[in-house]
């Protein structure tokens, strides 16, 4: 009878355990706009070493380097702010990122160009968002003055990648 009750009791107590089970700060704004920054930052940093390889335009490729130089220095600010503050960061890109790579990975020419710039665009418009979000949101002055510093960076990046002929709009329209 003693073995049938602990069965039974087992989910409430693993419930009951989750919170302390999971990261610390993992669920705070912040946390949350470290983690979703650094799927950002490795989609660009990933994305952009595939048109290394497949981009043969000078302005695509210089722009690509540029994507990895700086959201690569802008990824160890990131980590940094994480391991201060023990927010775990995502180790490999969201499926649906990977997704996005993976299909640039099977374009070449002019489409692989059209279709990165494209990704570029959206991806940094939803980034623009995510600074935002933390400017308006977040409680710890550390990461709200990397975003509030960072974000005129994602802007301009963006600009820089409608001005390529990036679209935002999914369908590149």
């Amino acid at each position: 009878m003693l073995k049938r009750s602990a069965a039974l009791l087992l989910p409430f107590a693993l419930a009951a355990c989750a919170p302390s089970m999971m990261a610390p700060n993992a669920s705070n704004v912040d946390g949350l706009y470290l983690q979703a920054v650094t799927g950002s930052n490795l989609f660009e940093i990933q994305s952009s070493q595939v048109a290394l390889q497949k981009s043969n335009t000078p302005a695509v490729r210089a722009y690509a380097q540029q994507m990895i130089n700086e959201h690569t220095v802008a990824q160890n600010q990131v980590a940094a702010l994480a391991a201060a503050r023990r927010v775990p960061l995502p180790p490999a890109l969201p499926p649906e990122l990977q997704l996005k790579v993976n299909t640039l990975s099977g374009l070449s020419g002019a489409a692989f160009d059209a279709a990165y710039l494209r990704e570029q665009a959206v991806s940094h418009l939803f980034t623009v968002t995510i600074f935002q979000n933390e400017l308006t949101g977040g409680k710890d002055a550390q990461v709200v003055a990397f975003a509030n510093q960072n974000l005129p960076l994602i802007q301009r990046h963006l600009q820089e990648a409608v001005a390529l002929g990036g679209s935002t709009s999914p369908a590149g329209q």
